[in-house]
């Protein structure tokens, strides 16, 4: 899922935080370097990073601000357009504020730059999911298995579009190479349940 992409995204920062914490500890030194005064005492304020831009967004879309979270992702599209999270944050940022269709034009402006990048057209695959239109989540949830079949999340995507669209066997044995037995066959029935809710063709 989205969502999914955004919890690698923190999880990396993490370890990158982790890093620079421990990093000197590898190394001793007697020389002081000096460093650049930051722009707290005087010096040049740095342009903000699509990392920072990218994260900024995120806090501020999860406190209910879509509307300053918007402008920051314009902006990542106007500074940052061959950057990769200024399309998977853009959608999820309107799908935070109700705007599938949308979300799904972010997307695709992502897929320009990007073609075939796995994670667009997966979460692409969601939006239409979310959206009820299981042959276009089914389109796009194949592209992403075929670009990527050992990641486990298109794995168990492609698994849930077979499931609803009423395939149990192949959905099975996608998802049994990412789940627990028990939780394969509790996904069949959930995926059965929501059948109705889909237009499938």
């Amino acid at each position: 899922m989205i969502a999914h992409q955004l919890r690698l995204g923190l999880a990396t920062c993490g370890l990158v935080a982790a890093m620079l914490i421990l990093s000197p500890l590898g190394c001793e030194t007697t020389r002081q370097v000096p460093s650049e005064p930051d722009w707290f005492e005087g010096g040049t304020m740095k342009p903000a990073s699509p990392e920072t831009l990218q994260l900024t967004a995120r806090v501020l879309a999860a406190k209910g601000d879509t509307a300053r979270a918007g402008y920051i992702l314009d902006r990542m599209l106007q500074e940052f357009p061959n950057y990769l999270g200024t399309y998977t944050e853009g959608a999820e940022v309107l799908l935070i504020d109700g705007r599938n269709a949308e979300a799904i034009k972010w997307l695709n402006r992502g897929l320009e730059r990007f073609p075939n990048q796995p994670i667009l057209v997966n979460n692409r695959g969601m939006c239409h999911l979310l959206a009820a239109d299981l042959p276009a989540a089914t389109v796009d949830f194949n592209a992403a298995y075929a670009i990527d079949p050992n990641d486990a999340e298109y794995v168990a995507n492609l698994a849930l579009v077979k499931a609803i669209a009423g395939d149990e066997t192949a959905a099975k044995e996608l998802w049994s190479r990412v789940l627990p037995e028990a939780e394969v066959q509790r996904n069949i029935e959930i995926a059965t349940k929501s059948r109705p809710n889909f237009s499938i063709k």
